[in-house]
């Protein structure tokens, strides 16, 4: 007997991950912190997580399909003391993107000539880690939806009774 659902996983499925790529963002991206010569960085907080994330299932492959933009809120001080706050906004983490292809706005609120020194930190630092996170976005969504959209093969076209 096949699958009634979903014969041999071949129609599309898909499931909206919004909510838990939210979650997950915020998890994964919150306390990620850079220290260089004194100065120190983290993002305090997801502000923003907007757009488009699907796990999609098609002809037995799963797909990802997604497309979002971040706003981080960062907070640090320079090895004097003085603290820095800013944002780092990505206006686009896609499914077909790349670590070259992520954009990093960065804004330091009340930016100066002595607060500049806490950008290569931002950088050289943080962004890295940033973009390490998001490289696990995709597989992570896989491991944790795939049973939602895909049929293991092993339960599909099971007998009622053996014979």
């Amino acid at each position: 007997m096949s699958n009634w659902k979903n014969v041999n996983n071949w129609h599309w499925t898909n499931k909206n991950c919004i909510s838990w790529a939210r979650t997950y963002f915020a998890e994964q991206l919150e306390g990620l912190e850079a220290e260089d010569k004194g100065h120190t960085i983290r993002i305090s907080k997801m502000e923003e997580c907007n757009g488009d994330v699907d796990l999609n299932q098609r002809k037995g492959k799963i797909i990802t399909i997604y497309d979002v933009s971040l706003k981080l809120s960062l907070e640090g001080a320079l090895a004097d003391g003085t603290a820095v706050t800013g944002k780092i906004v990505i206006p686009e983490v896609a499914h077909d993107s790349t670590e070259d292809d992520y954009v990093f706005e960065l804004t330091i609120n009340d930016d100066s000539s002595a607060k500049s020194d806490i950008r290569p930190v931002i950088r050289k630092g943080l962004q890295p880690l940033i973009c390490e996170k998001l490289s696990k976005f995709a597989p992570d969504m896989i491991a944790t939806h795939a049973s939602d959209v895909y049929i293991d093969p092993a339960k599909l076209n099971v007998a009622g009774a053996t014979a």
